[in-house]
């Protein structure tokens, strides 16, 4: 073999390693630039997707639909019930109001009833009163039933008369509808003590009845 071609046959495996290392070189390059653009890319992507997330809304409290109603308000009932008695009849008056207790007088939400017809008052027994008091009466009768009666409409007497007397009238009418006030026919009072009061009239006839304090 001539000297030039044991060279070529020398150089041939260091010419071949030289460019398979020149080919290797050019293509890992690139390779290795798109492996780390991808690995570096990934993080900003999911960034980017992260940033278009909204969200989501904080619930609001909805509110309660059990909510404890509202007291209701107490309403006194009269002693006697004015329910308790017939409806009125067709073209009676309306019960009044009773007149307002005089200077020197006030109310007792105790001693006030509504009623018809007779009755004794109070039901379980006699009130006391240390002063002077009067009695204040309203009531309202069918038409026509003072022309049937033979005396007062509707009275309210002392329900207890000493042996041997009347009883002492405290207020009557003479109509078939009436809002007085009385002390009965000693005076412009009656005094101290405990009483306990009569009313005496037909049932279809209403009433209202009070006792004013001195």
């Amino acid at each position: 073999m001539d000297p030039l071609r044991r060279l070529t046959h020398r150089l041939a495996p260091v010419l071949s390693l030289t460019a398979g290392l020149i080919l290797g070189a050019g293509i890992g390059l690139p390779t290795a630039h798109w492996v780390a653009g991808y690995l570096t890319g990934t993080p900003a992507a999911a960034a980017a997707s992260g940033s278009v997330a909204q969200p989501s809304p904080t619930a609001r409290p909805q509110p309660s639909s059990g909510s404890s109603p509202a007291p209701a308000t107490p309403v006194p009932t009269p002693t006697l019930a004015e329910t308790a008695c017939a409806p009125l009849a067709a073209g009676q008056q309306s019960l009044d109001p009773l007149h307002p207790p005089p200077s020197g007088y006030t109310t007792d939400a105790a001693l006030d009833w509504i009623g018809c017809g007779a009755e004794i008052l109070p039901q379980a027994g006699g009130f006391t009163v240390g002063g002077t008091w009067l009695v204040a009466l309203s009531y309202t009768c069918p038409a026509g039933t003072a022309a049937a009666s033979t005396g007062a409409t509707l009275t309210v007497s002392q329900a207890a008369a000493p042996p041997g007397s009347s009883p002492e009238v405290i207020a009557q009418g003479r109509a078939d509808s009436a809002d007085v006030t009385g002390g009965g026919t000693a005076g412009s009072a009656l005094g101290p003590g405990t009483y306990r009061l009569s009313v005496a009239g037909p049932t279809a006839c209403l009433w209202h009845l009070a006792v004013y304090r001195g």
